[in-house]
């Protein structure tokens, strides 16, 4: 097995253990997004919905994803670490889906199947499906969303239930 400075990729033909545990990729991919999503949603939940009154917009998941795309050059740099001058495709990619789960969770018409159900039957078949490849930023960018936007609904959850 060849290693490149830097890389850990696991070649196809590796036992099925070596494939099945890609720390690096559920670290980076998975756990990463969901825990910024999730630390981003209980703050927003705990310090800025109390002072908004009944409107109650920008909601934590809002809030997540107005933070995560502001940091999303340093976002691309810790987790990709990939061509520095391709951040934006990154922040393109965590953006268009941003947007869509905004649009979503504003609907108000099945938004917590749409936004929450459905986003974690699709973020669970792309973690076990796209972690054996390689992608452009943009791809990443999308699978990044849908692990913040579930990390900032459980987070703002949990806060919403503490406080």
């Amino acid at each position: 097995m060849d290693e490149e400075k830097g890389s850990l990729e696991v070649p196809m033909d590796a036992p099925f253990l070596m494939r099945a545990v890609d720390l690096e990729t559920g670290l980076k991919h998975i756990l990463a997004p969901a825990f910024l999503g999730a630390i981003l949603g209980g703050i927003w939940q705990w310090k800025v919905m109390p002072g908004i009154g009944d409107i109650n917009l920008p909601n934590p998941i809002h809030g997540a994803f107005i933070v995560s795309i502001l940091l999303s050059p340093l976002l691309y740099r810790i987790l990709l670490d990939n061509e520095s001058s391709r951040w934006y495709e990154y922040t393109l990619g965590l953006s268009a889906l941003g947007l869509v789960f905004s649009i979503i969770w504003l609907s108000g018409w099945g938004a917590m199947f749409c936004g929450g159900y459905g986003a974690l039957l699709v973020w669970v078949w792309i973690s076990t499906d796209w972690g054996r490849y390689e992608f452009p930023p943009f791809r990443y960018g999308l699978w990044h969303a849908f692990g913040i936007n579930l990390g900032a609904l459980a987070g703002s959850v949990l806060a919403y239930q503490l406080l």
